[in-house]
């Protein structure tokens, strides 16, 4: 297949899996949200930080969309954004921020 081809690919299938990353974070931020209505607390704000690297990963997630790189550099961009939100949300839903 051609270069080309590929990064679409890749491109594709990782704004497919920041998508669907960022929907189970939202879902799972509603989840414990409505929970922690019902016990009669609140959910803590997010830190500072949580927005910009958001932010930072979307950003990340669309640099190959508009450079050209390397199938290989476009993986690991692709895949360093996926997971940066990741960690991200689940830092957001850790258990010590009561």
């Amino acid at each position: 297949m051609e270069e080309t081809k590929i990064d679409l690919c890749i491109c594709a299938t990782a704004l497919l899996l920041y998508l669907g990353v960022a929907a189970w974070g939202f879902v799972r931020i509603g989840r414990e949200r409505r929970r922690l209505t019902g016990e009669g607390r609140e959910l803590p704000p997010p830190d500072r930080k949580f927005r910009p690297a958001v932010i930072s990963s979307a950003v990340l997630l669309a640099l190959p969309f508009l450079i050209y790189f390397r199938p290989f550099v476009t993986a690991v961009l692709e895949g360093c954004a996926v997971l940066g939100l990741y960690i991200t949300l689940r830092e957001r839903l850790s258990p010590g921020k009561d």
